[in-house]
C-alpha cells in the first residue's frame, strides 16, 4: 500500500503532466503568453512546492540534485520545455535556449537516477 506521502507525490505528479498538456493545446491554439506563462509557474509551484522559489534561482545542477526524485525532475524538465516553445512561439529565442538547455540537466539527473535505482 503506498503511503501517504507517495499518494501525494503521485498526484502532484499528475497535476503538473496535466497542467504541460493543458499549455500545450493552449499554445497550439495561438494562446498569448501572458495567460501561458502564470499557469506554468503555477504548476511549476506546485509540483516543486515551498522550495520553488529557491529552486528557480539556483543553478540546473544544484536545483536537479536538491529535488530527490527522478519522476518530479523529469516533470520540471517538460515544464521548462513548454515554456521554452512559449517563448520561442513570441520571438524570445534567447530565453526559450536558456530554458531548454536547463530542462536537459533536469533530464540527465532524472536519467542517471533511475538508471541508480535500477542497479540497487
Amino acid at each position: 500500500m503506498p503511503s501517504a506521502r507517495e499518494d501525494y507525490l503521485l498526484r502532484m505528479l499528475q497535476q503538473a503532466a496535466e497542467a504541460i498538456r493543458r499549455v500545450r493545446e493552449r499554445l497550439a491554439g495561438g494562446a498569448p503568453a501572458t495567460e501561458l506563462l502564470p499557469e506554468i509557474r503555477a504548476a511549476e509551484g506546485e509540483l516543486l512546492g515551498p522550495q520553488a522559489e529557491l529552486l528557480r534561482r539556483l543553478d540546473a545542477r544544484t536545483a536537479g540534485e536538491l529535488l530527490g526524485d527522478a519522476r518530479r525532475a523529469r516533470l520540471w524538465a517538460d515544464l521548462l520545455r513548454a515554456e521554452a516553445d512559449v517563448h520561442r512561439q513570441h520571438g524570445r529565442p534567447d530565453v526559450a535556449a536558456h530554458l531548454a538547455s536547463r530542462a536537459e540537466v533536469f533530464t540527465a539527473i532524472a536519467d542517471a537516477r533511475e538508471r541508480g535505482s535500477t542497479n540497487h
